[in-house]
């Protein structure tokens, strides 16, 4: 069963008062109070979608990286998985560039450990999926055993976040010249490196 239409256009509602209210003032400055008027959302129902405007806004702004971050998996070759990946990071950074004062207000924030956790957990997520996918189809040099793939995937996904953050500071928006630069970080085994 879905969700309920009215609990999704009240987190919408919540949402959009949250990104209007972080153009102005910093996320510190925002009290449930303050972000319910803005939203015209009652208290009470607040807290029926999270516990604190910190754990909301880490919720709402990453909301979309599963989405964004989506990979098929099944391409013929290691070199098609690569570019797969290649276009999710594209996405990714075109979105963090058109929400670019939203990621910047976040890793100003009191809440910037929380929001890097979560960012770093979807793309570890990601990351591990990669590396078993580029193994299967005979990429050479892939980590092998659970706990270098561990370790690939953590180092991956913290350099990931780390990138975006730089990203979110910069006034950049040429999403190939940046995706060029991040590919030439990546390890040597990963495929359409350099």
């Amino acid at each position: 069963m879905g969700e309920d239409p009215r609990q999704a256009r009240t987190r919408e509602s919540l949402g959009a008062a949250l990104v209007r209210l972080l153009e102005f003032v910093p996320l510190e400055e925002v009290s449930v109070a303050r972000l319910c008027r803005e939203a015209g959302v009652h208290r009470t129902t607040f807290y029926g979608h999270a516990d604190s405007v910190d754990a909301f806004a880490v919720a709402w702004f990453t909301r979309d990286l599963d989405q964004l971050s989506a990979v098929d998996a099944t391409s013929e070759s290691s070199h098609g998985i690569a570019g797969e990946y290649l276009d999710a990071l594209r996405a990714l950074l075109a979105h963090v560039a058109a929400e670019r004062p939203v990621f910047r207000a976040m890793f100003a924030s009191s809440s910037r450990g929380a929001f890097r956790a979560a960012l770093e957990e979807r793309l570890r997520s990601r990351a591990a999926t990669a590396l078993t996918a580029l193994d299967e189809h005979g990429a050479t040099g892939v980590p092998q055993g659970a706990r270098a793939r561990e370790e690939a995937a953590a180092f991956i996904a913290g350099a990931l976040v780390g990138v975006v953050e730089v990203w979110a500071r910069d006034g950049d928006d040429d999403v190939r010249a940046a995706s060029a630069r991040i590919l030439a970080l990546m390890p040597p085994w990963w495929p359409l490196h350099g």
